[in-house]
């Protein structure tokens, strides 16, 4: 699958996941993490987000494994299914019901945006999501390639579109105002976290950044669309594991201050670990909403 998706065209997107993402090449499947669909991991950020729908375009079985792990979890509302055959799949058909989904989907009332995630098989076809509209009646159009055979685990998963969304975000930003957070702009320079925590740890890291005139920003992946403006008006961002290389990198084109933090950045309030663990990075001019 992973040839067949180099000559679809998917080179330049599984290229980049290698470079991010690198494992063993003499890996073979067992030496994968023996765990469910990675897409998994992209389908959580989606559902988490308040006025955000999720399409899937992959194989029945593999919709239905992933739809039931996220009602599992909670999800508490209904994930889109663009289904298909091998002469839909041949013929370019199935982009074109992807591709009328979205348009039925895109109402501004009810989303802010709408992320479609290709499957394996779809990405081993070629499948262009990067050719849908990139805004439709004000509804933001993000479409990402999450195959098991070139995203490693659920985490990677999360940042794929963590990192797609934050990008996008990005362009907003420098074309022009922006909406402001929900809970408004910190009178304190912010620190943005990336990857998941759990409830209490933004808590604590913002009490260590207390004494250094700090507060602790938005999560990424945020939990609505606004929260990545806040996330981008950042003085620093504060990685909290390996596993957010895309995420990272736009933030990193973004903020004042990059900061690189141990991977055990989660823990330090914890483990007695101060804030000379910080180290500067790069400098850039500050965004305007």
């Amino acid at each position: 699958m992973l040839a067949a998706a180099k000559a679809s065209g998917k080179s330049e997107v599984l290229a980049q996941y290698a470079k991010d993402y690198p494992v063993d090449p003499k890996a073979g499947p067992h030496d994968q993490p023996q765990s469910m669909c990675p897409a998994f991991g992209s389908l959580r950020v989606g559902l988490r987000m308040r006025r955000t729908a999720t399409i899937l375009s992959g194989s029945a079985c593999c919709v239905y494994g992933l739809t039931f792990t996220s009602h599992f979890y909670g999800a508490r509302r209904s994930v889109g299914y663009v289904p298909f055959n091998s002469e839909s799949l041949v013929t370019g058909k199935l982009f074109e019901d992807i591709r009328e989904s979205v348009y039925d989907q895109a109402d501004p009332e009810k989303y802010d945006a709408i992320v479609i995630i290709n499957l394996c098989v779809p990405t081993a076809s070629g499948v262009p999501l990067q050719l849908l509209p990139k805004e439709i009646n004000g509804v933001r159009i993000i479409g990402i390639d999450v195959p098991g055979f070139g995203v490693p685990t659920h985490a990677e998963a999360k940042d794929v579109l963590a990192g797609a969304m934050l990008k996008y975000a990005r362009e907003e930003i420098v074309a022009g105002p922006v909406q402001a957070p929900r809970t408004g702009r910190s009178d304190k320079p912010t620190i943005t976290m990336i990857g998941e925590m759990f409830p209490a740890d933004p808590i604590i890291i913002g009490r260590m950044l207390e004494p250094m005139g700090l507060a602790a920003g938005p999560v990424v992946p945020t939990r609505e669309w606004r929260e990545l403006y806040a996330a981008l008006d950042c003085a620093a961002s504060l990685p909290s594991t390996r596993f957010t290389p895309q995420a990272f990198a736009n933030l990193k084109q973004q903020v004042d201050l990059l900061w690189a933090l141990p991977q055990w950045v989660m823990t330090a309030p914890r483990l007695g670990c101060k804030p000379s663990a910080v180290q500067p990075m790069c400098r850039r001019p500050k965004s305007t909403w």
